[in-house]
């Protein structure tokens, strides 16, 4: 990755010159979305951008109109893609933060954009993993917890707890004891052929692939039912799987309850990733 757009300039990764004082560095005073592309199209923008855009309302960071369009996003991402010299798919970063100073208040509304490309290779292998409920971290809602935040230390310490007990992935609690999310994806489960997900009240990340997932899902008659859950509501599951950008995960071990490889779920939930 050579070239990145900052604001409305494309320069060189050596060449951005942010200040140390830089309220995304100091505060992590910002958002993020990650993104993949598709046959060169980026899948989902338009919802990836819908939910930038609200959480930046709820930080009232401004940007100009025409930078967070899907047009200009679509536009600067074929620009970076030729000029990094990608020649296959994309995994794409969109990051906004706050300018200006200011401690935890902040002195400005206004904010900066960045777009970030580097090539993608989808990994072709099935992926099984084997989890447990995190013991260390939870999560709790807030304005812009179903948002990706450039302050990610709840997950960052859920990684190292995942690294420390050998685990795939940690399914993270709410700080009420509800079911959320894993960590770098959302969760569902099925249950006589029902499909149960958190709501996004728990605290979780409201995933631009669950939106989809759902969608797909009931508009091919499966009932989806988003829910306050148990440890319990889970462990007693057919299947467990786990969604982000990427695509779907089963979950074939919490802690040392095993689940069949229900392969055909995983199959059906990864239908929308193909269109």
């Amino acid at each position: 990755m050579n070239y990145i757009l900052l604001n409305k300039e494309i320069i060189k990764t050596n060449k951005t010159n942010l200040p140390i004082t830089d309220r995304g560095f100091q505060f992590g005073d910002g958002l993020f979305e990650t993104m993949i592309t598709k046959d060169g199209n980026i899948r989902f923008l338009e919802d990836h951008l819908e939910r930038i855009s609200k959480g930046l309302k709820e930080l009232q960071i401004n940007v100009l109109d025409d930078l967070l369009t899907p047009e200009y996003i679509r536009e600067q991402y074929k620009t970076l893609k030729k000029k990094n010299g990608i020649e296959g798919e994309s995994r794409i970063k969109l990051i906004v933060w706050r300018s200006g100073g200011g401690l935890y208040t902040p002195l400005s509304k206004m904010g900066h954009v960045a777009l970030l490309t580097q090539e993608y290779q989808q990994k072709r292998e099935t992926k099984n993993l084997k989890v447990d409920f995190a013991e260390t971290v939870n999560v709790a809602p807030t304005p812009v917890s179903s948002c990706k935040t450039l302050s990610s230390l709840t997950y960052t310490l859920a990684g190292l707890e995942k690294q420390k007990r050998k685990l795939d992935d940690v399914i993270l609690l709410n700080n009420e004891g509800y079911l959320a999310e894993t960590i770098s994806g959302n969760l569902f489960w099925v249950k006589n052929k029902v499909v149960f997900t958190p709501k996004i009240s728990v605290g979780c990340v409201s995933g631009i692939s669950r939106k989809n997932i759902i969608a797909d899902l009931e508009s091919k008659g499966y009932k989806v039912k988003r829910v306050f859950a148990r440890k319990a509501d889970i462990i007693d599951a057919d299947a467990v799987l786990t969604t982000n950008v990427t695509g779907v995960s089963l979950i074939t071990q919490i802690g040392e309850h095993n689940y069949k490889c229900l392969d055909a779920w995983r199959k059906v939930f990864e239908t929308v990733y193909h269109y």
